[in-house]
């Protein structure tokens, strides 16, 4: 495995009190565990403990905290921690207190990436980012490198964030009464995740209009070449009730389509690699504290396998008023927790185009074949896919042609990746013909649909499966 230092970068602390509360952790709460998990149909909460992704990070991989920017930073698996609110808290007696712009802080982040490199020895850094940490991030990347003639790609290797709002925040409630009043007042820095501070922060200086005005054309979601999206993974949450913030008034005015802060489509990069988690913004039902955001975390950093999903040739019926959405779940063998799941209860479902020339992407997973439960290092996951159609009834849109949400078709997926030196083979079944892989499958090798999905979704319908070295 090839590794890097970790710098960790956290969220917004909007209150005097959120500030204190993060600069009296030494880890601004990258330490932090939990005991709870939502599953079984109802969501019931039963214990499952997951020591911190710190904790994990040290037992799994070796790596040590460096504190303070002393201790331990000449070793390569060292964990960094950015505490750019320690000038904003009186707690250490400076009563001259400041809450920097994210411009600020982005510098100070280059500045602390530029001590890493020089302490380590590594040529670049991995970054993590929890919320407004990945604007942190971003800001660095796509303003501060550039205006002083940089690249990112040159000190950044990989970008994790966990609940980003890299489309900004938005409410479901207000009609934009919310939105306005927080950009005009500016609490805090709390118009930092509107779209005119975003084009401010994001935009080389060279590129701002000589206004400063937002034009109509800025993407908030859009790296603008300034890193491949490739590089990138966006951690998505889906579990909005359990939200625990402000008497859970953010959760009800953000909507249920969000993680109880963040809406789904506003929480990736466009062209990144994502993974939907039935996980809240924060708290004990936290994605930051969570095991299904923890074994994508290492895996995109340090796996060894890129396995990328998509179906292809769909023919499916195009009649008015009709339109048709996948359900898609990702388990690997071994753990305990699905480590992606799109559903329609969980407002994520995939749209599927009736273009047959489009594929619909599915999931791209990261493999350490290491990792492995069995001795031949060979890596087992499995995929259900779910098909649903849905027509429009008067007023609503209804599930079409089932009874109960039966979908129109259901399979698991289930394929073996066995990585030997630089090259990969590959098997695999359809739970509904087979209980073990027993298929040999070349490598970008299309797979057939069984017959009972190729009769719903199109004769020539697949999942496309390509595998490539990742580093």
């Amino acid at each position: 495995m090839h590794y890097l230092p970790i710098i960790y970068v956290r969220g917004y602390a909007g209150t005097d009190k959120d500030v204190d509360q993060t600069v009296n952790d030494p880890f601004y709460g990258f330490n932090s565990g939990s005991t709870h998990i939502r599953v079984g149909e109802k969501g019931t909460p039963e214990k499952f403990f997951f020591e911190s992704p710190l904790l994990r990070l040290m037992t799994d991989h070796g790596y040590r905290p460096v504190f303070d920017n002393k201790q331990l930073s000449s070793n390569i698996k060292t964990i960094w921690i950015y505490r750019f609110y320690d000038m904003t808290s009186p707690s250490f007696g400076d009563e001259n207190t400041v809450r920097l712009e994210m411009e600020e802080i982005a510098k100070g982040l280059r500045d602390l990436i530029n001590v890493v490199k020089h302490e380590s020895g590594a040529e670049k850094v991995h970054l993590i980012a929890h919320s407004m940490g990945g604007l942190v991030c971003r800001s660095l990347m796509q303003k501060i490198y550039p205006d002083n003639g940089e690249k990112a790609e040159d000190h950044i290797d990989k970008l994790f964030t966990y609940g980003t709002p890299h489309g900004g925040i938005y409410f479901q409630v207000g009609s934009g009464l919310i939105e306005g009043l927080r950009d005009t007042v500016k609490l805090n820095n709390s118009d930092d995740f509107g779209p005119q501070r975003m084009y401010e922060y994001f935009t080389p200086e060279n590129k701002l209009n000589s206004m400063r005005s937002l034009p109509q054309t800025f993407d908030p979601q859009s790296l603008d070449d300034a890193f491949s999206p490739d590089r990138v993974f966006c951690i998505i949450g889906t579990n909005a009730r359990d939200y625990e913030s402000g008497a859970g008034l953010s959760q009800k005015a953000v909507g249920p389509q969000s993680d109880g802060l963040v809406q789904l489509d506003k929480a990736y990069v466009r062209g990144a690699h994502r993974a939907y988690i039935h996980r809240t913004h924060g708290g004990r039902y936290g994605m930051v504290n969570s095991e299904e955001a923890y074994q994508n975390l290492q895996r995109f950093l340090f796996g060894d396998i890129k396995v990328k999903l998509s179906l292809s040739n769909v023919e499916l019926s195009d009649r008015q008023n009709t339109f048709y959405q996948m359900e898609v779940r990702v388990a690997l063998r071994g753990l305990p927790t699905p480590i992606h799941e799109q559903a329609i209860d969980r407002y994520c479902p995939i749209t599927v185009e009736l273009m047959r020339d489009k594929p619909v992407p599915l999931f791209t997973a990261f493999l350490i074949p290491r990792y492995a439960v069995n001795a031949d290092s060979t890596c087992r996951y499995a995929i259900r896919l779910a098909l649903h159609s849905f027509t429009k009834k008067e007023r609503d849109w209804l599930f079409d042609s089932h009874i109960d949400q039966l979908p129109l078709w259901s399979d698991y997926l289930i394929v073996d990746v066995t990585a030997e030196d630089d090259t990969y083979k590959a098997k695999y079944c359809w739970n509904s013909e087979n209980l073990e892989p027993n298929i040999d499958l070349g490598v970008g090798a299309d797979i057939l649909l069984p017959q009972r999905g190729r009769d719903v979704v199109g004769t020539k319908s697949a999942i496309k499966l390509e595998i490539s070295k990742w580093q």
